[in-house]
């Protein structure tokens, strides 16, 4: 700094106590979420780590893709799952939206179809995009009718990752445990 810098700014001022702390961002506070709650999070630059996550998933979980189910055709394209079983061990879907400060995900009828959260596989593959960040269910909902219009899908429900080593208490009495994996594609496609 030149003379005048040292001069005005030697007593620089420190912060206020009463300015308002420097939030988190919505992909960091979901991610911290989620994996303190027991999912597993892979992200993924390009379509290459997209393939390999998913065989690690494979691998870590002694399967292959003819043990997986998905009603999206392209997913089932794309990870060439031809079990159209949905008892199947597992399943790989898209979500609605991530959302932020639960951890949790969205999905509805579209991707689960009209099962309930105990009657899904023991294993769950989602794969998200990473302008799927909603900061609250609110928001998600005011997304979704944005979205879909007036054919706002049916079932719409929340899933949480719930290790099966936490000790349960009364607000996580309903969730299901599950394997649940998420796969965050960051690129365009």
């Amino acid at each position: 700094m030149n003379f005048w810098g040292n001069f005005f700014w030697k007593n620089k001022p420190k912060k206020s106590k009463y300015l308002p702390k420097k939030k988190e961002t919505l992909e960091l506070s979901f991610v911290k979420k989620f994996t303190s709650n027991g999912g597993k999070f892979l992200y993924c630059e390009n379509e290459e780590e997209l393939n390999l996550g998913f065989q690690n998933i494979l691998f870590e979980n002694q399967i292959t893709s003819s043990d997986l189910f998905s009603n999206e055709k392209s997913i089932s394209e794309h990870f060439e799952i031809k079990n159209e079983n949905f008892n199947s061990i597992g399943i790989v879907m898209n979500c609605e939206f991530l959302i932020s400060n639960q951890g949790c995900i969205m999905v509805s009828n579209r991707q689960i179809l009209n099962k309930k959260l105990n009657q899904l596989p023991e294993i769950l593959i989602v794969i998200a995009k990473t302008s799927d960040f909603r900061n609250d269910v609110s928001e998600a909902m005011s997304s979704i009718r944005n979205k879909y219009g007036k054919s706002i899908p049916l079932n719409i429900t929340n899933i949480y990752p719930t290790s099966s080593e936490k000790k349960l208490n009364f607000v996580s009495y309903k969730r299901i445990s599950k394997e649940l994996y998420l796969l965050l594609r960051d690129f365009n496609k």
